[in-house]
């Protein structure tokens, strides 16, 4: 392998104004840009991209392949094969990069043999988020928080290579990223990892700025793809992701239980719930009501991750018959 400190591998598709984005940030990395190279991989892209990364003329070392649309997993699994370095650092084309991201990610494998750490992802300062985006970064904002005071260990539940680093020889020994997942394909390569005697650190101090710009039929389809894809790696002898759906169901408050009872499993009842429940949020964050517009986006994210995990079991009885039986605290 070469003598760089780490290959910074990023998949896009169609997304070229916010990728040149990302790899201008990554010019006024603090490590200089001897010390690193980027390799992107352009998933079948239908705008601009390929025409930008022709014209790209960057300090460090860059390459980029494109290839038909593949998903996810596939592409970066390409930019893997390609890569010279002995460490990934893995980042979403969406994201901006600290100064210092990439010497955190280094500085935490030092002497750390089978490591994958995760970064942060936090918002543009001074962002305003459409209401169902603004849950979903003081979500993970609260995971943060949870990680960073020890309430929590790094584990591959929260492994997200929009902002990720791990060994190469780890990634291939793991089986690289799994191409049947369009989702969460990243957890489940995580898993692996794991499997191979992988540990996991969370690096509270590794930052990208995340500006998110899903729609919210986009944001919608998310918790849902989420739930099948716990499904099946569940069905392939992951029963401890299935344990912690159920032992996060439980947690719950009684009047979100009481709902899935009635919805889930039951899709247009479900649909119509959310549009209602879609209404309020707006309407609470319009007129300055935050918790009532984080519950309604709570509630719809919630539903919909069981409704997935209900399609991905077989139906309603099946969804049940896991929340009975799985109650146990996942280790």
């Amino acid at each position: 392998m070469s003598n760089l400190l780490c290959s910074v591998i990023v998949a896009t598709y169609n997304r070229s104004g916010l990728l040149a984005r990302l790899l201008a940030s990554l010019v006024e990395q603090d490590i200089g840009p001897a010390a690193f190279e980027v390799v992107v991989i352009d998933d079948g892209s239908q705008d601009n991209t390929l025409d930008y990364l022709n014209s790209m003329q960057l300090p460090y070392a860059f390459r980029y392949q494109t290839q038909p649309n593949q998903g996810p997993a596939a592409t970066r699994n390409e930019a893997i094969s390609l890569a010279t370095s002995d460490l990934i650092v893995s980042l979403d084309d969406d994201v901006v990069a600290a100064p210092d991201l990439l010497r955190r990610h280094i500085e935490a494998h030092q002497g750390r043999a089978h490591l994958a750490a995760m970064g942060v992802m936090l918002l543009p300062p001074e962002k305003q988020l459409r209401p169902w985006l603004q849950w979903e970064a003081l979500s993970l904002d609260k995971q943060y928080r949870h990680l960073k005071q020890g309430n929590w260990r790094a584990t591959p539940r929260q492994f997200y290579t929009a902002n990720a680093s791990f060994g190469r020889d780890d990634a291939l020994r793991a089986g690289l990223f799994d191409p049947r997942f369009r989702r969460a394909e990243d957890i489940e390569f995580a898993y692996r990892l794991e499997d191979h005697g992988g540990s996991f650190q969370f690096l509270p101090d590794a930052v990208v700025h995340h500006d998110p710009n899903r729609t919210y039929q986009e944001w919608l389809r998310v918790p849902l793809q989420y739930g099948h894809y716990d499904v099946v790696m569940g069905r392939e002898g992951r029963r401890s992701v299935l344990r912690h759906a159920a032992w996060d169901y439980s947690r719950r408050q009684i009047a979100l239980k009481v709902a899935a009872r009635a919805l889930v499993g039951r899709h247009r009842l479900v649909q119509g719930f959310n549009v209602a429940a879609a209404g309020i949020g707006s309407a609470a964050s319009l007129i300055h009501m935050p918790r009532v517009s984080r519950a309604a986006y709570s509630a719809i994210f919630n539903l919909q991750y069981w409704q997935g995990l209900s399609e991905g079991l077989g139906g309603r009885e099946a969804f049940w018959s896991m929340t009975n039986v799985m109650t146990q605290k996942p280790r």
